[in-house]
């Protein structure tokens, strides 16, 4: 019974994006955001999606972001947040990742060509972050909500 009622009030109530930026929280809705991070997100005009919104050269947590993409359902709100900063910034965010959240809990290298690409994942128990080095794009940082958020599914 206790284990029930705990998973209903994790469904009611949005769980904080603790990942990225403080006080965003999974399910908020598209003003909502905007009006958090003080900025107008473009819809990016996808004929696959159109609940994909970003917007270029702001600043998250003292950081330059470079572009920053949301994806907010139209009934379930804020579901994704992806943020692509300069590399010469990577090692100050992995390290912040790494002592905020501990060692990730996967990693991997992938050689594709003359392309290498390197990736970071932490679980944090609300969040699940992914980071990606690339020589030819910017360094990445996507953040959702963690498949054992039940409103997730």
């Amino acid at each position: 019974m206790i284990i029930i009622v705990f998973s209903f009030l994790i469904q009611v109530f949005p769980q904080q994006v603790y990942g990225c930026v403080e006080g965003l929280k999974w399910g908020m809705d598209l003003k909502n955001v905007e009006s958090h991070l003080g900025v107008s997100l473009i819809p990016i005009k996808e004929k696959t999606n159109q609940n994909l919104f970003e917007v270029k050269d702001i600043q998250i947590s003292g950081l330059p972001v470079e572009v920053l993409r949301v994806r907010i359902e139209n009934e379930d709100g804020l579901r994704q947040l992806a943020y692509e900063i300069d590399n010469e910034n990577m090692t100050e965010v992995l390290a912040g990742l790494r002592y905020r959240f501990g060692p990730p809990v996967g990693t991997s290298v992938d050689v594709e060509g003359s392309s290498p690409q390197q990736q970071w994942i932490w679980h944090t128990g609300e969040d699940v972050i992914v980071a990606v080095k690339s020589e030819q794009r910017p360094f990445l940082l996507s953040y959702r909500p963690s498949l054992l958020d039940p409103s997730f599914l």
